[in-house]
């Protein structure tokens, strides 16, 4: 085999390349679900402010 051929096939046999974009995938997926909890938690938040604001206030 040629040098080039051979460097070619190594390209291609190489998976290192394929765990990073798995762990990426992954961070992604646990922060867009992290801020979709933490909006949850932040407009029940906003309500019990806004309900206690409410009896506070009559």
């Amino acid at each position: 085999m040629t040098t080039c051929a051979l460097t070619i096939k190594n390209f291609f046999a190489d998976e290192c390349g394929g765990t990073a974009v798995e762990y990426g995938l992954i961070a992604g997926l646990i922060v867009i679900t992290l801020l979709a909890g933490l909006t949850n938690v932040a407009d029940a938040n906003d309500e019990t402010y806004q309900m206690l604001e409410d009896e506070i206030a009559v």
